[in-house]
């Protein structure tokens, strides 16, 4: 047996057992007694259930008593009898995983551009937003606020489909994970360095990325790039 199916047997089995004194146990009961009982019949299924709530019986009371060395047991018990189907079958690592999914891993920290926020700090400080677009979302948007009349300021509500858009707003992102660990100084010196200058031009009306778009949606005929020929090394 490969440590990938071992590894998840003792995550499930951890699961179970650390949720069985609760309102979980219900869903557990009957999951994991599909799973010990596989395809082989009703019966056999009928049969894991009564085993199940024995064994839940018995750990219900070592934690009430406070008996933990018990509860280990009852844990490793669990264990045995998972390990025990993944070697009757080949099938039934997926059918564990299926019933009992990997949990869904952190999203990495990204920005639209350049690279993703990883790539720029490595494994600094743990990021306080995801990505670009949780920060505009979560932060930025709720925290500025200006009369979006087009005329004195403007933006596009698919702000990330305009490149300099995307560049400077993961640009103030990055900048505001980075200054948010000065106590002192970093939020002032991210609004008067950063925040300010790029929010004048991405909400310019007349000039900014956003000249062609409005506060209420996306231009389907956004500004094209800058005209450009292509260089020819003489």
């Amino acid at each position: 047996m490969d440590s990938k199916a071992i590894e998840n047997a003792q995550r499930v089995a951890a699961r179970v057992t650390a949720e069985a004194d609760g309102d979980a146990w219900k869903e557990h009961h009957w999951t994991v007694a599909r799973f010990l009982a596989g395809s082989r019949s009703a019966a056999e299924e009928d049969r894991w259930r009564r085993q199940l709530g024995d064994w839940r019986e018995r750990l219900v009371a070592s934690l009430a008593a406070d008996a933990y060395a018990e509860v280990a047991e009852s844990q490793d018990l669990l264990l045995g009898w998972l390990l025990t189907e993944l070697r009757r079958s080949d099938d039934a690592l997926g059918s564990l995983l299926a019933l009992y999914p990997l949990p869904r891993p952190r999203p990495e920290p990204r920005s639209v551009f350049p690279m993703p926020a990883a790539d720029v700090y490595g494994d600094g400080p743990e990021f306080y937003f995801s990505d670009v677009f949780a920060f505009v979302t979560d932060y930025l948007a709720v925290t500025v606020r200006r009369p979006l009349d087009g005329t004195s300021a403007t933006w596009c509500p698919l702000w990330w489909e305009h490149p300099e858009a995307g560049a400077r707003l993961s640009s103030l992102w990055l900048a505001w994970e980075h200054l948010r660990h000065d106590p002192a100084l970093g939020m002032t010196t991210w609004w008067i360095q950063h925040a300010d200058p790029h929010l004048r031009v991405l909400m310019d009306p007349r000039q900014g990325p956003f000249a062609a778009c409005s506060p209420k949606g996306h231009t389907h005929e956004p500004l094209g790039p800058l005209p450009v020929e292509p260089y020819e090394p003489t």
